[in-house]
C-alpha cells in the first residue's frame, strides 16, 4: 500500500518562494537603511573639543549673538574716525564730534544694565594710557574699589580698537548710590590712538556676578570694536 502524497495546489510552491523573496529582500533594505543612518550620524558628529587659550594669548573671541542686519554708522570728522553699531540692540543716548554713548536696550528681570561709550580726544591732550587712567578715575567716582579683574572666566588679553592694539582690561568694583554700595560692576576699559586721535572705550555691566551672562553681553561690544576705522 503505496503512502499518502500530500496534495499541493498549482502555483502553490511559487508563490511560497516569492514570499521569502520579498521578506529577505526588506531586511535586506532594512539593513541597509540602518548602516547608512548610522553612518551618516558619524560624519555629521560635530566636533566637542574646546581649544582652551591663555589671557597671555590674543584667542579669537566668541562670534556675537546680533542681529544680522540694522547697523548705523557714527562718525567724527573731527578726529577722522567712525564705527558701527546695531541699533536693535543699542539705544542711542548721545553723540557728538568727540563723544557716542549708548546704552543696551534688552530689559532684563534682574536688574542688569549695560552702557557703552566711546570717547575721542586729540592725541596732543594725551596717549591711550594717560586717557585710559583719566577714565578710570572718573568711573572710580560712581564705581567703588574698581580694581583690575582676577577672575580667569572674564579677564580678557591685551584690547584692540579697529585695527590697533591698545592698552586697558576687565576691571571690577561696586555701584555706589545715595544708600551706599549696592550693584556689582564689571568694567572692560580699552584705550588706542593712531598718533593723531586718542579713543577710550568703557563698557560697564552692573547687576550681575554671572560669568556667562557677562561673556554674552560683552559680544555686543564686538561689532563697535571690530568696525572701528582711524583716518590715516
Amino acid at each position: 500500500m503505496s503512502a499518502p502524497v500530500k496534495y499541493a495546489p498549482p502555483g502553490d510552491r511559487g508563490a511560497r518562494f516569492d514570499h521569502w523573496v520579498v521578506l529577505v529582500a526588506f531586511w535586506v533594505t532594512l539593513a541597509l537603511v540602518c548602516v547608512a543612518a548610522v553612518f551618516v550620524a558619524l560624519v555629521r558628529e560635530t566636533d566637542t573639543t574646546i581649544t582652551k587659550c591663555t589671557v597671555q594669548e590674543r584667542c579669537p573671541g566668541p562670534p556675537p549673538v546680533l542681529p544680522a542686519a540694522g547697523l548705523r554708522r557714527w562718525t567724527s570728522r573731527a578726529h577722522g574716525v567712525s564705527l558701527e553699531y546695531p541699533v536693535r540692540v543699542f539705544a542711542l543716548e548721545e553723540q557728538s564730534q568727540d563723544t557716542l554713548r549708548l546704552r543696551v536696550k534688552t530689559s532684563r528681570p534682574s536688574g542688569v544694565e549695560v552702557s557703552a561709550l566711546v570717547q575721542l580726544q586729540s592725541a596732543r591732550d594725551g596717549g591711550p594710557q594717560v586717557a585710559l587712567d583719566d577714565q578710570q578715575e572718573t568711573l572710580s567716582t560712581s564705581i567703588l574699589g574698581l580694581t583690575a579683574d582676577q577672575n580667569p572666566q572674564t579677564i580678557i588679553p591685551q584690547p584692540r580698537i579697529g585695527n590697533i592694539f591698545g592698552v586697558g582690561g576687565s576691571y571690577r568694583g561696586t555701584v555706589d548710590t545715595p544708600q551706599g554700595p549696592s550693584d556689582p560692576a564689571i568694567v572692560l576699559l580699552a584705550a588706542a590712538g593712531n598718533g593723531r586721535t586718542t579713543a577710550v572705550v568703557s563698557y560697564v555691566i552692573t547687576g550681575t556676578n554671572d560669568s556667562n551672562e557677562i561673556s554674552l553681553l560683552r559680544r555686543y561690544l564686538s561689532p563697535i570694536l571690530t568696525s572701528f576705522t582711524w583716518k590715516a
